[in-house]
């Protein structure tokens, strides 16, 4: 972590998450119910989905951070994935059923404008998750936590979702327009769907172990390339787990160094990828002599 500080933020995510979706969800669906505002009472939801990730995040962190062990020797950070997994799947048929009834009010054509105090706190809703929005992406930022960042993202999408919101009670109030509030809520839980389906779809990455972003790879390469003895990078693996990315690496180096001097350059190369490419958590380093009369006969 780049400052002392954040090691605050850290341990306090999760918690800050909870407390302030509960209140969140709790304020809109009591006020969407009120109010007669369906795109309010659907909105409720993305604040719902974030308490359930607040959640997690405290439990995942919890786990995850555990030190590796005989039964873990690649540590625990999987658990994020696994139990995000498992809430998207939720979230997917939980959503899929709000989106039916949604979609039966809007054709059924039950249209009024809604109270203007759904308006209100449309309008705060906007102003808080921006906040939440770009409080989570700093610390999501330093942790590199997938679950960090699938909160923060969701929290820049509630904050649209507020929006939207409003702009739909302006129009069912201001412009004749009182099927707008109705066509929001549906927009709103056909999105809720897509992010279901995307937290599914990066979960399953997870778990596959998914590669580091070729910007990382490339910067892996440059860095070890960038030492005289190594002359090339025979292949380069890395896998997500957890908060932490898994190194693989194979280079070959100056045929005239000795077995000792080779396993030299290989340690400076680990202390050099832990110190520059950000949130690694182990570095596994191989060697052998390069061969340029190889390399020429590929090169034909």
């Amino acid at each position: 972590m780049q400052f002392s500080k954040c090691t605050v933020c850290y341990k306090t995510i999760g918690w800050t998450g909870l407390v302030s979706n509960i209140f969140l969800s709790g304020l809109k669906l009591f006020v969407g119910i009120v109010a007669g505002s369906q795109a309010l009472i659907a909105d409720a939801m993305y604040s719902f989905k974030d308490l359930i990730s607040s959640v997690l995040i405290i439990i995942g962190l919890k786990i995850s951070l555990k030190p590796v062990d005989l039964e873990h020797p690649y540590g625990h950070g999987k658990v994020e994935f696994i139990l995000t997994l498992v809430v998207s799947v939720v979230f997917i048929g939980l959503t899929g059923l709000i989106l039916l009834l949604t979609m039966d009010h809007f054709f059924q054509g039950y249209h009024k404008p809604p109270h203007l105090i759904a308006l209100a706190v449309a309008v705060f809703s906007v102003v808080a998750n921006l906040f939440l929005f770009k409080y989570t992406r700093c610390v999501s930022t330093q942790i590199n936590s997938p679950m960090v960042k699938t909160l923060s993202k969701h929290h820049g999408a509630d904050a649209l979702s507020s929006v939207a919101v409003s702009a739909g009670i302006i129009g069912a109030h201001y412009m004749g327009l009182i099927w707008m509030d109705s066509l929001v809520a549906v927009f709103e839980t056909i999105h809720l769907l897509y992010l279901g389906v995307e937290i599914f779809w990066e979960s399953f990455k997870g778990l596959m172990d998914y590669s580091a972003p070729a910007d990382v790879l490339r910067k892996i390469q440059q860095t070890v390339l960038d030492f005289d003895e190594v002359k090339t990078v025979e292949t380069l693996k890395t896998r997500q787990v957890g908060q932490g990315i898994w190194i693989d690496i194979v280079i070959g180096v100056n045929p005239d160094l000795r077995v000792d001097e080779a396993y030299d350059v290989g340690c400076q190369v680990e202390a050099v990828l832990f110190e520059t490419i950000e949130h690694v958590a182990a570095v596994n380093v191989r060697f052998g002599a390069h061969d340029s009369r190889k390399l020429l006969t590929q090169g034909l």
